[in-house]
């Protein structure tokens, strides 16, 4: 009986193990990404195969989200070949199947809702414990193994307000404020283990450190909308506004300028690479080019490596940000290849979850959280095609249907608390 126990042990580890698999590959490529950028791409690459394979041997798929899927490949299919060069629009359009990839692998994982929640929330509070590491090698002057290369070969760090931005060890700030932002709503939703406010606190605390502002206002926006005392809400944050001005009024002060900057640089006056490709989208849409311009051929990495004759055609100007790999947001990268049609096909496939499930309330609520972050971070960002935005958002989709409704989760036990 003690042999087939331990067999079971081990094969259940060994089963979490595969499952988890992934998700250690992704996470270690975005600590590799800047040092050593081929590798990073290589574990990326394998990463989403494993999960593609996975889910084929599986052999269940949600059959809404395969309707959905099938219905978007022809259009897909035409945008790689209508694309200026064939090898640009298949590079780009791996990128395009990661979230189908991810969403099938959700599905294929939908009864590990407890593995992903605990590795997760553990994942998170590592990158939160290692960014005081950081800031104590940044005080001390020293050179650290996240800095980024300018292209005469010297090194910087993102700061704002005269702090270093939190990055923990996944190296960008924008992925390490949205993983808090997730973790927070999880967190809150499931776990009802030792020390809840404790972690709570801990992940609001990183996610104002790391200055990504569209991550803060998703947050705010988010917890207004879920929180049931919402005058109670607005006088914590009143409060919490009043204590900052106290102790830190100069750091409070830089952050409202470097957002109404902000504001100025994308918005108003819309001085940018990001405001600009707005421009071409909404252009764009506005001729009805229902089919868009092919697959590689704007917004994305592929389009700039490729030189993509789109962005003269459109007279695009980078302003002073040249250097950029993408238009750093996705919604216009998506309708100018795609289309109105292929476009609105594509964003219906990564919604079909959301669309075509009847939900419960609260699973609901929690399920609109992860989409409306990530898709809010879209706007301003290459989020919704970036494997490590959509592995800690997208892949909880399927578990969070599936899970007992009546239960919760430790971080430190094996057994479901109730």
């Amino acid at each position: 009986m003690r042999i087939i126990v331990k067999t079971k042990s081990r094969t259940n580890i060994f089963k979490n193990w595969i499952i988890l698999f992934p998700f250690f590959l992704i996470f270690l490529s975005e600590i590799l990404t800047i040092s050593f950028k081929e590798v990073s791409s290589v574990l990326k690459i394998i990463a989403v195969f494993h999960m593609f394979f996975y889910s084929i041997l599986y052999k269940k798929y949600h059959n809404n989200f395969l309707s959905s899927f099938f219905i978007f490949i022809p259009f897909f299919i035409y945008g790689i070949i209508h694309s200026f060069n064939v090898e640009a629009a298949l590079t780009e359009g791996i990128r395009y199947l990661f979230p189908i990839v991810i969403l099938f692998y959700s599905f294929s994982i939908r009864f590990n809702f407890k593995l992903l929640l605990r590795v997760f929330i553990l994942f998170v509070l590592i990158n939160d414990l290692y960014q005081i590491i950081n800031y104590i090698y940044w005080l001390k002057g020293i050179d650290q193994w996240f800095y980024l290369y300018r292209p005469d070969g010297s090194r910087y760090y993102n700061a704002t307000s005269g702090i270093i931005r939190a990055t923990g060890i996944v190296a960008f700030f924008g992925l390490f404020s949205f993983i808090n932002l997730i973790a927070f709503f999880l967190t809150r939703k499931f776990y009802k283990g030792k020390r809840k406010g404790l972690i709570l606190f801990f992940f609001v605390l990183f996610m104002f450190l790391s200055f990504s502002y569209k991550t803060l206002g998703t947050f705010f926006v988010l917890l207004f909308l879920e929180y049931n005392n919402k005058l109670k809400l607005i006088l914590i944050i009143i409060f919490g506004f009043l204590l900052a001005w106290i102790i830190i009024p100069s750091t409070l002060v830089s952050m409202g300028e470097n957002f109404s900057y902000r504001i100025t640089e994308y918005v108003t006056e819309g001085n940018s690479a990001r405001a600009e490709s707005y421009r071409v989208m909404f252009t764009e849409l506005s001729h009805f080019n229902l089919f868009g311009r092919g697959v590689g051929s704007f917004g994305g990495p592929s389009s700039v490596s490729y030189n993509s004759p789109v962005y003269k055609d459109v007279n695009f100007n980078w302003y002073f940000t040249t250097n950029l790999a993408t238009t750093d947001t996705y919604y216009p990268h998506l309708f100018v290849e795609m289309g109105l049609i292929g476009g609105l096909l594509y964003l219906i496939v990564i919604l079909s979850p959301l669309f075509f499930i009847k939900w419960k309330m609260d699973k609901f609520k929690i399920v609109f959280i992860i989409y409306f972050a990530l898709f809010f971070d879209s706007l301003f960002s290459y989020s919704l095609n970036n494997i490590a935005f959509l592995v800690a958002s997208l892949i909880f989709i399927y578990p969070i249907y599936y899970i007992d409704n009546n239960k919760t989760f430790s971080l430190t036990t094996s057994e479901t608390i109730k």
